[in-house]
């Protein structure tokens, strides 16, 4: 027989086991019911450059709706905006890895009245190296690169404007190391922050022309404010694309780069300088920040064409072969070794006195440090041309919409969605969807009973079978 104190043992044993197993039961039951509200990052493919790219850039949920905004690009990273509503085909397919036949989606073209626009945060970093103080190579009507850059961005906001976008835009001056102007054009997350207004705001026009009455005469670093620019822009919106149940998109976060220059800050090492500016464009589990870069000049080759370069002897193909230019160095030995032939003055300059380095764009970086982040690369020559791309860039936040009803949509399920483009024959990410639980439609009868049941079981074997092996101990 079982003496008092092993059975108040063995009753508190059982009582304690019973609790606990009733606690991870209902813990169990919570989490699965709670299931479609949890965070997965959102990923970002990269676009062949050779046939161009689709790209999932958000969704939400709706009961079984789903909504999907999709990005095109063209094999040069252009926004393709002429696309029709028979272009689009949904793939999906379960948890289980079970696919379902393609579905035609509802589209909504960007450029329909019906389109809604994802609001916005683009910050414009402006370059105010010395080298803006020089015309542009327009054959017809060449500018001070400065104020071209000003009226493009004054024409961008403009357009921003008639078009009534959702965005907030932050101008930032960039450059180091200009001892004629009491700023040193630094950018940093406050200023960045203070500068952030409504694109409609009074406050541009003011800010404008303060910068084209400003003697530029600063070194370029493009790499640090860049980096500050786009760190900001994710710390101030958290995690992006989540997978998530809310009805809401997150916000477009978009750096334009406009430079007529190439990083000459601590050149000796700029490849480790640029390595870390890759890193943190490519983080992971972090917001997606998109870069358009504007290359505000002539090409190498042009420049080389158009400058006396007796003392090197370069080819069209080395010229106009990115990783050429990067692993030869040309734009250093261009710069050392050849001079303006021109002898134009600009404001008493003597052109053909100056650097020719000041007059080197690097078209490579602006265009890889695009390609990263899926944004738009341009190098224009001229003003009129640069005013046109910043256009362009406008026109990529516009984007198609697709709405679809999820087949076999069951609430906290997840299921795994690409878009396919059939006339250009590209597939977009495949990117998970949870179907959401609150404000969905209930469950259907004979789910609620299998549910029930299986619940009952569960508190019923927690709760009996400790007190089965208890009597069978007992006797």
């Amino acid at each position: 027989m079982m003496n008092n104190n092993n059975y108040t043992a063995l009753s508190s044993t059982i009582a304690s086991l019973t609790r606990k197993v009733k606690l991870i039961t209902l813990l169990s039951c919570f989490s699965v019911l709670m299931a479609g509200c949890n965070n997965i990052e959102a990923t970002r493919e990269k676009c062949d450059e050779s046939s161009g790219c689709a790209t999932i850039t958000g969704w939400t949920t709706e009961g079984e709706l789903v909504t999907l905004r999709v990005k095109v690009l063209s094999d040069r990273n252009i926004p393709i905006l002429d696309l029709n509503q028979g272009d689009f085909q949904i793939e999906t397919r379960d948890g289980l890895g079970i696919s379902q036949p393609p579905i035609q989606p509802e589209v909504t073209l960007p450029t329909s009245d019906q389109a809604e626009v994802t609001p916005a945060d683009v910050v414009i970093l402006l370059d105010m190296s010395g080298s803006m103080r020089h015309n542009d190579s327009s054959s017809t009507n060449p500018q001070i690169k400065l104020n071209g850059a000003i009226n493009a961005i004054q024409a961008f906001l403009d357009t921003a404007n008639q078009e009534n976008l959702p965005i907030n835009v932050s101008i930032a001056p960039l450059g180091y190391g200009c001892y004629k102007t009491e700023s040193n054009f630094e950018v940093t997350p406050q200023s960045l922050k203070e500068n952030l207004l409504p694109v409609n705001s009074s406050n541009f026009k003011q800010q404008l022309e303060k910068y084209a009455k400003t003697e530029v005469c600063a070194s370029t670093n493009l790499y640090a404010p860049l980096e500050t620019a786009v760190t900001f822009l994710r710390e101030e919106n958290p995690l992006a694309n989540q997978e998530t149940t809310n009805n809401d998109f997150d916000k477009q976060l978009v750096v334009i780069l406009l430079s007529d220059g190439f990083h000459n800050y601590q050149r000796e090492t700029e490849a480790e300088q640029f390595t870390k500016l890759k890193n943190v464009l490519e983080a992971q589990n972090q917001t997606p920040v998109t870069v358009h870069t504007l290359g505000y000049g002539e090409s190498l080759l042009n420049l080389y064409k158009n400058s006396n370069c007796d003392k090197l002897k370069l080819t069209e193909e080395q010229l106009t072969n990115d990783e050429t230019i990067k692993t030869k160095k040309l734009m250093e030995q261009v710069a050392n070794k050849c001079t303006r032939k021109d002898n134009v003055k600009t404001k008493e300059i003597n052109e053909s006195d100056i650097n020719i380095q000041e007059f080197i764009v690097d078209q490579p970086r602006l265009k890889e440090i695009a390609i990263l982040t899926e944004g738009v690369h341009q190098f224009p020559d001229n003003a009129d041309a640069v005013a046109k791309s910043l256009i362009e860039f406008l026109a990529s936040l516009r984007q198609y919409e697709l709405k679809y009803i999820q087949p076999g949509a069951e609430r906290a399920n997840r299921y795994f969605t690409k878009v396919r483009i059939v006339p250009k024959d590209l597939a977009s990410n495949e990117i998970p969807i949870r179907i959401c639980n609150i404000g969905c439609p209930p469950l259907k009868l004979e789910q609620r009973f299998a549910f029930f049941l299986g619940t009952l079981i569960i508190f019923g074997l927690a709760g009996v079978l400790p007190f089965v092996q208890w009597s069978k101990k007992l006797k």
